[in-house]
């Protein structure tokens, strides 16, 4: 699905070029990093489980935003913590808000977040909650493989030849009006 999404959304934005001196670019409006998010993280019934069993913890709703250089999630964290007694959980309920955010930055060939940081909590339990359980899974939050999404996209438009991206590059990943923009060389060859 996510293929799919990535094929659709590089042949509806990508502006290809032949001169390496013009390069590429994938600009993603603020709506298709939404669903990258939800696609990546919410991809449980709209939930992102921190902590499964009978003491859980999960954030739904999430809410992306793109500003300062940065993608900004915002969602809603439900929890119940303590001790397991079999199906039960003795502890406390936690309801808040949260806020979290990272700079999109290059990888290899793959455009994840980094400078992961919290923003904004409902209390300093949340923050615990945060810190132990999404922090270390937040940079797969946005995972656009470029090589990936430019071999799929060429593979799918190519007819009869046989095309093959030998090299690519990410020059440049940034986000600005309210957009993220990755920009890249690559070079291809046909037979």
């Amino acid at each position: 699905m996510r293929i799919r999404f990535l094929r659709e959304t590089l042949l509806a934005v990508t502006v290809l070029s032949t001169t390496t001196a013009n390069g590429a670019e994938i600009v993603l409006e603020r709506s298709a990093v939404q669903k990258l998010v939800v696609e990546s993280l919410f991809k449980d019934n709209g939930r992102y489980y921190i902590q499964r069993g009978a003491c859980s913890a999960y954030l739904e709703n999430p809410a992306v935003t793109l500003t300062g250089g940065r993608v900004v999630i915002r969602s809603h964290l439900n929890a119940r913590l303590g001790m397991d007694f079999g199906d039960s959980c003795a502890g406390v309920d936690l309801a808040s808000w949260t806020t979290v955010s990272g700079e999109p930055s290059a990888q290899g060939t793959t455009v994840r977040l980094a400078s992961i940081r919290i923003e904004d909590v409902g209390d300093a339990n949340t923050r615990i909650v945060l810190n132990s359980g999404l922090m270390p899974t937040l940079p797969g939050a946005i995972e656009l493989d470029v090589l990936k999404a430019v071999r799929s996209m060429l593979q799918g438009a190519s007819g009869q030849l046989q095309v093959e991206v030998q090299a690519l590059n990410i020059e440049s990943v940034r986000v600005a009006d309210n957009k993220l923009s990755v920009r890249f060389d690559f070079k291809v060859s046909g037979r």
